[in-house]
């Protein structure tokens, strides 16, 4: 059964693949202008900055609805079901607290650079710098409709499973 948050996990995840696919091909015309043409495409290198910092921000929103987030699982394998809930519920509490952190620092900086331009596109750096505060409000809300993560080795409809 779908989640409440499922269309906003497609979402994330198609402009995440769209951006990827975009900076993918660019990097690949580089390459083809640089060695092929002898030219450069002088622009591009900006744009796949610009795309791969929304890609990140953007797609730490979709790992976080996943709970497929990098983690440390040793005390997993020697925790009792409980306790190991008990950790899990601590780190993403802390998470969101981070991510909580995260989007007021990065609307404080994003509003440092309303002034600013990029010096080959000129686009409003304050656009780019966005992605902070966005990605990191996307990623509270992703946790916060995530379905809880299963316990290394834990069945399906096992107490481990639903922590």
């Amino acid at each position: 059964m779908p989640g409440p948050g499922d269309r906003l996990h497609r979402g994330l995840e198609a402009v995440t693949v769209l951006l990827l696919a975009v900076y993918f091909v660019l990097v690949v015309l580089q390459v083809f202008f640089r060695y092929v043409l002898n030219r450069s495409l002088f622009w591009s290198e900006e744009l796949v900055r610009f795309a791969l910092v929304w890609s990140v921000m953007l797609g730490s929103a979709v790992v976080a609805y996943r709970s497929e987030h990098l983690r440390i699982d040793v005390l997993d394998t020697v925790l009792p079901p409980r306790a190991r809930g008990a950790v899990d519920r601590l780190a993403r509490a802390l998470t969101f607290a981070f991510c909580v952190i995260l989007a007021g620092t990065g609307i404080q900086f994003m509003l440092r650079t309303l002034t600013q331009r990029s010096a080959v596109l000129e686009v409003p750096i304050w656009a780019v710098y966005a992605a902070v505060p966005v990605g990191a409000v996307l990623e509270g809300v992703c946790m916060l409709l995530a379905r809880p993560r299963a316990a290394p080795g834990a069945g399906e409809g096992t107490p481990e499973a639903v922590l």
